[in-house]
């Protein structure tokens, strides 16, 4: 399979997809305003405490606050509320883990973590754990013991796949590097004043690297030669990677010059087509995402079955590469089309746990309910593509929906019939053309009852909005 980053970095805001084997599997869009905090490290001020949600508002970052909950708090074992550990005004060291969205702020923790390429060490974490993708049982005996070993009583230490090609004494180096890298960060707390950053790392930098130490090798274009350069910096200290990068100069856009033109309007739209007719309608709500499943065209009565099964299959595999390449996180809910046959439910639960393996972030395929809808979770660290670049509709704020003419000239009449013994001259309306002929109603003669009964007249001046529209300039 050929692999290719494609970096857009030459403006401000910057951007990166990646494509295998030419189909765009994942997108990432890095705006100033936005940038990801997540990783970060502040010295923080506790703001207030709340022990009905056992939790602390902590500001940390130019005044924003983060929420802090109990069990993120060093010793939290050792008693029973959060007021035992804090104290409004309190400055403490904490690290974001998610960030803040447009209903919710940060998630921060105090159970700090500082990673390497073979490591993640805890200073508070009391635990050593050794990756999953490390298979031979004697390695991870190994691994884990010299972990246990090595460590303080309150240390802990996440051993990653890379560790099974290092030896002990280049873990030993790492750790020691977190090590200091971590008591700096303690000693910016006496030093830094309360709130201020003390590592901040580049979001966009940073999700590049780790996305090529996730991918291995291939070939890397970029529209900007310091970040060709930085690139090349990196992996001369990464000898396992096989990356080719070329730097592209033109005036047009790096996207479009390689095939991707438009690509951040077609990851965003609700409708995914498919071959066949069949289509996939992704919508976001509050609470979670609900992914619905259409047919195309079915076979013919006597293959239903066998149908059913392959268009689901067709729609998994693109509801897979979808999750990753909008970032969709948090609660999913798949409606597929409805199977008949348990053994065919289970053969798409288990195909998706297959393909969501390969997926970047954790992702948890819970199974399917009563009601035949799959329900998967995924873990948020970022703002999803969506989140990142639009906003709530200032029209119909978020909801996709417009009150109708019809509506709004309806409501027009009631709002003049409060106001009826208040009108002392000529009423002024400004309003669309599909509200003012809804009100006029057949040849004006509704608008002529109102006239009517009012004993004024009512004139209209064109409003030049989309949708439909009114405003009473004057009564």
């Amino acid at each position: 399979m050929m692999k290719k980053i494609i970096i857009n970095a030459r403006g401000r805001e910057k951007r990166w997809l990646l494509a295998e084997d030419n189909v765009v599997s994942r997108l990432e869009v890095h705006q100033p305003a936005e940038h990801s905090k997540v990783g970060n490290v502040y010295v923080g001020v506790v703001e207030s405490i709340k022990p009905s949600l056992n939790a602390a508002f902590v500001s940390f970052d130019k005044g924003k606050n983060g929420f802090l909950s109990f069990k993120d708090v060093p010793s939290h074992q050792t008693v029973q509320s959060i007021q035992s550990l804090l104290h409004q005004g309190q400055r403490i060291l904490v690290q974001v883990k998610k960030d803040e969205s447009s209903m919710k702020g940060a998630v921060l923790t105090a159970n700090l973590e500082c990673g390497s390429r073979s490591l993640v060490y805890f200073p508070f974490g009391r635990i050593v754990t050794v990756s999953k993708k490390i298979l031979e049982s004697a390695k991870r005996n190994e691994l884990k013991d010299w972990g246990n070993l090595i460590l303080k009583e309150q240390e802990g230490l996440l051993l990653r796949t890379e560790a099974k090609e290092k030896s002990l004494e280049k873990l030993q180096e790492e750790l020691e590097s977190l090590r200091r890298t971590v008591t700096g960060w303690q000693q910016a707390l006496i030093k830094k004043k309360a709130p201020s950053p003390v590592e901040v790392l580049d979001p966009f930098v940073k999700s590049l690297y780790t996305l090529m130490e996730k991918e291995r090798s291939g070939l890397i274009l970029t529209d900007e030669q310091t970040i060709k350069e930085e690139i090349q910096t990196f992996l001369s200290n990464r000898e396992e990677l096989d990356w080719q990068v070329d730097f592209e100069h033109a005036d047009t856009d790096i996207f479009s010059r390689n095939g991707f033109s438009g690509i951040e309007e077609k990851a965003t739209k609700n409708v995914v087509w498919l071959n066949g007719g069949i289509s996939i309608v992704i919508e976001a709500t509050e609470a979670l995402t609900v992914i619905d499943v259409n047919s195309g065209k079915l076979a013919k009565q006597g293959q239903v079955r066998q149908s059913i099964r392959k268009i689901n299959e067709a729609a998994g595999k693109e509801i897979a590469r979808q999750l990753k390449l909008r970032d969709i996180s948090g609660i999913i809910i798949v409606d597929f089309i409805n199977m008949s046959s348990s053994q065919d439910q289970q053969f798409i639960e288990n195909m998706m746990k297959r393909l969501c393996q390969h997926d970047h972030k954790h992702v948890e395929v819970v199974g399917f309910t009563s009601l035949s809808l799959l329900q998967l979770t995924r873990k948020k660290t970022r703002p999803s593509l969506e989140e990142s670049l639009f906003v709530r509709c200032p029209v119909c704020d978020g909801k996709g929906l417009v009150a109708s003419a019809e509506t709004l000239a309806f409501r027009l009449e009631r709002e003049l019939f409060e106001h009826r013994r208040s009108i002392r001259d000529c009423i002024q309306i400004e309003a669309t053309k599909d509200v003012m002929d809804m009100f006029r109603g057949e040849g004006g003669q509704f608008q002529a009852h109102i006239e009517n009964q009012m004993g004024t007249s009512i004139e209209w001046v064109s409003a030049g909005h989309q949708h439909p529209f009114y405003h009473i300039l004057r009564l």
